[in-house]
């Protein structure tokens, strides 16, 4: 006979005397922290891959910008209205905004970096009741997460939850910092 979904989850619990409401804390919040790792490695695979791509492409309009430099007069005749050099210049600007735009993925590894190690922190934490049940210690765990924050962005929402700002709160404030940044200059660079 095979067995039930119940048994299977009761053959991997911890017995019963091991058992505290801590390391179950502490077990969920590695998970989180093994998934946000597994999923940052497989995006990292598929953004390499892209920039490989863009930059295959940014070679080719180059030498195609190039080429096009060489054309007698006769040979620009024959191609006829097509400008090859404006349209080498017009996919030039749409590489550069493209590579600007994979920024997002620089900085979303650094954040998603900084979720795990807090996630790993707070596992870690949680687990030793004399710090759990201290306020100090939990105001020395808070500034020593606070230092890895290096965008407004991270600083900003930290800053509001440790002032008790609600996740709703949050969200909303996350919300309205991304309609601002869609209303920007599309190409600037943030260096962070």
């Amino acid at each position: 006979m095979l067995p039930t979904s119940i048994e299977i989850a009761n053959a991997d619990a911890p017995p019963l005397a091991d058992w505290t409401p801590e390391q179950q804390i502490a077990q969920m919040l590695e998970l989180c922290e093994a998934q946000v790792e597994s999923a940052t490695c497989e995006s990292d695979l598929a953004v390499d891959a892209l920039v490989k791509a863009f930059s295959g492409l940014a070679e080719t309009a180059r030498a195609l910008k190039a080429s096009a430099a060489t054309f007698t007069p006769e040979q620009r005749a024959a191609l006829g209205d097509l400008d090859l050099k404006k349209q080498m210049e017009a996919i030039e600007r749409q590489m550069t905004s493209a590579v600007v735009a994979f920024q997002f993925y620089d900085k979303l590894t650094q954040r998603l970096g900084h979720v795990r190690y807090s996630l790993s922190t707070l596992a870690l934490f949680v687990c030793d009741r004399a710090q759990a049940t201290q306020r100090e210690q939990w105001r020395r765990l808070f500034t020593t997460l606070k230092r890895l924050y290096r965008t407004e962005e991270e600083k900003q929402i930290f800053q509001m939850m440790v002032e008790g700002a609600s996740a709703d709160e949050a969200r909303d404030h996350i919300h309205q910092s991304t309609q601002t940044i869609r209303a920007g200059t599309v190409g600037d660079i943030e260096l962070f």
